[in-house]
């Protein structure tokens, strides 16, 4: 076992849990920006300043320990918003335990998870109105639901709202609204109601229930605590050294861990003003209009950055010129010159002129993006978490910084690799405490995850390079293919390579049992038809798309060992199944695949280089028959 731990470069501040961590920043910014929101793109922005924010959290903390309900858990399901930012805070400042839930999932899930997390208190946007009220007769132990924000559709009609004063009905829910909690949370601490404020918060206890994504299963409820969220930011301020006043535009939805702890509480910590976007679409034109310096995003969203650039770019000619003058800025800042943001002033201007700082998690993301744009004065810093380690585990950062690999562990973390041959994969193991208190209701699970020895066995798969000591994730345990002679293939290694051919969408790597038992290599590719028309000059039909993916696969295999060579191939226009965190149903691909093969006994010589959209379609005709 190779083992790594964390450092810490820069001082910290010391807090238990999180109404302590708010406290200190109500005191240290009381009169600082920390919210500005607007609940419609046409609406003038709100703010929010520290000290009244803090204030509000008191007020709804209060109102919801007024109507009995202390120690309840609490679901969260709707946009980014204040609304959300304030339910939340509120819930884990006191008033009991925090349930975000993705709202992209299909009803049926919300409500399902809804009775998983034994949820007592729903927090709602208005557009979840009407299916709560269809599904209400599901959740018998929901007592109270609160509509966050009063941005009504005319659509839904509106309820005769319950009013605090009147206290909660002993055999059905009450509906009220956040405007209505507040101001009685507000006269509760006007008559001088201390209770809320004086709850001894227990940071060993869990604070949120957060619901995995379930890529490869059913969804697991992880649960946190103050002490695993607040050891992170301080891990995570160790490494990080960022300035009160940093604008940052909140994009990834709250309910993932990552955007909770790095791009909300991790804000506060620091002093940080919280700009919440509008909306995915609305994205540049937010970073424009705030002055945006810092961005917390997944790879898709500075892929697609770097893909509105190149195109523009190349468009305008002015391509080959950015690289040549990257080179040229690049060393003149080996002799302590950096240029960069005025060479490159109009490029910047595209994302409001201020970005200098992109955290990207969640997801590999290619050197080159990290490259280009830290060419061009925007540094991206890779990191590696997950939701049962609060999530941050390692990252590259303000000391240390290597594209295409995430970093080291942030401070007091330690990460082992599950190998004792330096710069070999192992399962990658994390111990600190950040992780998890365990899973909901599922002591065997936690127990198979989490040794006697305290390492949480994460599922993934890394090295440590011996060059540089930074840890490079290479794949999943699950989907890492054995060959037969023991030899093992990394899936997310070759559609990396696969990725950088800009006309294929999205790829997935898979093994496949073969007549004679060995293992092949194969893969499927979703194929963006316009981009592969412009760049190859080719017709986007089946011989045309074969022959340059052959193209394509001819260059990669000649630098793969020949036991990772991909032997089969197929391709679509549809993109692959994916989970709301846009992370891909690897085994639902591979079964689809596997189920029309076996249903029309196809070898795979028989589809391989053919589009397999195809074949589903006559699945689908003779399924009508």
């Amino acid at each position: 076992m190779q083992i790594l731990k964390g450092k810490q470069y820069f001082n910290v501040r010391s807090f238990e849990n999180l109404r302590e961590m708010l406290d200190q920043s109500e005191r240290l910014y009381r009169d600082k920006v920390a919210f500005c929101f607007r609940d419609n793109p046409e609406q003038t922005p709100q703010t929010r300043t520290f000290g009244a924010f803090r204030g509000e959290v008191d007020e709804l903390g209060t109102a919801l320990c007024a109507l009995g309900l202390q120690g309840s858990h609490i679901a969260i399901v709707g946009e980014n918003s204040y609304a959300w930012c304030l339910s939340f805070a509120s819930a884990v400042c006191g008033a009991g335990v925090a349930v975000p839930l993705d709202r992209l999932l299909p009803p049926e899930e919300i409500i399902g998870l809804m009775q998983r997390g034994s949820v007592q208190v729903v927090f709602y946007d208005p557009s979840f109105q009407q299916m709560l009220q269809e599904n209400s007769n599901q959740l018998p132990g929901v007592k109270l639901l609160v509509r966050l924000r009063d941005t009504q559709s005319k659509k839904i009609p509106d309820l005769p709202w319950d009013k605090p004063d009147a206290g909660l009905a002993d055999e059905k829910s009450v509906w009220m609204r956040m405007e209505d909690l507040l101001q009685f949370g507000k006269k509760r601490l006007q008559e001088g109601s201390v209770h809320f404020r004086e709850i001894t918060i227990d940071s060993k206890a869990m604070m949120s229930l957060l619901f995995t994504s379930g890529t490869t299963q059913a969804s697991k409820a992880v649960m946190l605590s103050h002490a695993n969220v607040s050891a992170d930011i301080r891990g995570i301020a160790g490494v990080i050294n960022l300035k009160p006043g940093t604008r940052m535009l909140s994009v990834l939805p709250l309910h993932h861990t990552f955007e909770n702890t790095c791009g909300f509480f991790m804000a506060l910590y620091i002093g940080a003003e919280i700009y919440v976007s509008d909306g995915l679409r609305y994205i540049q034109k937010n970073m424009k209009e705030y002055g945006i310096d810092m961005i917390v995003g997944v790879p898709l969203l500075f892929a697609n950055f770097y893909t509105k650039i190149q195109t523009t770019l190349a468009k305008t000619g002015k391509d080959k010129l950015v690289r040549k003058l990257i080179k040229i800025t690049r060393a003149l800042r080996h002799v302590g010159i950096d240029l960069r943001r005025i060479v490159f002033r109009q490029l910047l201007d595209a994302f409001g002129g201020r970005l200098k700082i992109g955290i990207c998690g969640a997801a590999p993301i290619d050197p080159e993006i990290i490259t280009f744009f830290d060419g061009i004065g925007f540094r991206i810093l890779q990191g590696y978490g997950l939701t049962e380690t609060a999530p941050v585990v390692c990252g590259c950062h303000s000391r240390l910084f290597v594209p295409g690999t995430v970093g080291q562990p942030v401070s007091g973390v330690e990460v082992a690799i599950d190998t004792d041959r330096p710069g070999e994969d192992g399962e990658i193991l994390v111990r600190g405490p950040i992780v998890m208190m365990g899973y909901y209701q599922d002591p065997e699970e936690t127990v198979r995850v989490i040794d006697q020895d305290g390492w949480f066995h994460t599922g993934d798969l890394g090295r440590i390079d011996p060059s540089d000591q930074c840890i490079r994730i290479t794949g999943r345990v699950k989907s890492m293919i054995v060959l037969k002679n023991g030899k093992k293939v990394f899936p997310e290694e070759i559609e990396q390579l696969i990725g950088h051919y800009e006309w294929v969408k999205e790829s997935i790597v898979w093994g496949v049992d073969g007549p004679d038992g060995e293992v092949v290599v194969s893969a499927k590719l979703v194929i963006d038809t316009d981009l592969f028309s412009q760049q190859t000059g080719s017709d986007a039909d089946e011989s045309g798309i074969r022959a340059a993916i052959e193209k394509i696969f001819q260059d990669i295999n000649s630098s793969l060992p020949s036991f990772k060579k991909v032997r089969h191939f197929v391709f679509s226009f549809k993109e692959l199944v994916k989970t709301t965190t846009m992370k891909v149903r690897r085994p639902i691909e591979i079964d689809r695949i596997r189920q029309m093969m076996e249903k029309h006994k196809y070898r795979w010589q028989d589809v391989t280089g053919r589009n397999i959209d195809s074949y589903d379609q006559s699945d689908n005709s003779s399924d009508q028959k």
